[in-house]
């Protein structure tokens, strides 16, 4: 869910980011992060003069424009949440995945500890998603039955994969074309 989740936010944020950056950058007296391009292309040929529209990545190249601090701060972000979302998991050990795939009923032996032969304890304890960290800000889930919310997150699985395929589109198409985003979609820059 989190990187569908990630996606989704990169999807939308991406074409927003080649709208604003000028206008944010401006304001801020900063330089752009925008990489350069073509600012007329027809059937593949660059004409004209070439202008900053295009979000820096590795296929259109500028990332190195982007300070270090940027990427210490998202590591480290990245790295809490990561942090976060083991401490609040109960991870299976090896003796209870044995347990679960049956060996306990085989061996009529108590393998994981939890003094009793069959299903791990543990195992229905376990009401952790793997990508949900429990961040519900506006409150959409509080107070669903659980079809409605398995019935969210399957929509929230399927459109985080568009999401990230739509990224995938953005990147080799801006690498491809030297057009931006925004550009392909007709907003203006």
């Amino acid at each position: 869910l989190k990187h569908g989740r990630l996606a989704m936010l990169a999807a939308l944020g991406w074409p927003v980011s080649e709208f604003l950056n000028p206008i944010i950058s401006k304001a801020m007296g900063a330089q752009s992060l925008l990489v350069s391009s073509p600012t007329n292309v027809i059937n593949g040929d660059a004409l004209g003069t070439e202008a900053l529209t295009r979000v820096p990545s590795v296929l259109n190249g500028g990332l190195e424009k982007v300070a270090p601090a940027y990427w210490f701060g998202v590591i480290a972000f990245s790295a809490a949440v990561e942090f976060y979302a083991t401490k609040i998991q109960k991870r299976a050990g090896f003796r209870n995945t044995l347990a679960a795939l049956g060996l306990e009923e085989i061996t009529g032996r108590d393998i994981d500890g939890d003094g009793q032969v069959g299903e791990p304890l543990m195992l229905k304890e376990d009401n952790y998603l793997p990508g949900d960290l429990g961040f519900d800000p506006l409150g959409l889930y509080k107070g669903k039955s659980d079809e409605w919310k398995s019935n969210m997150q399957l929509k929230e699985l399927n459109n985080g994969r568009l999401a990230m395929i739509a990224i995938t589109g953005y990147a080799f198409n801006e690498a491809a074309t030297k057009v931006s985003v925004a550009g392909s979609m007709g907003l203006p820059q």
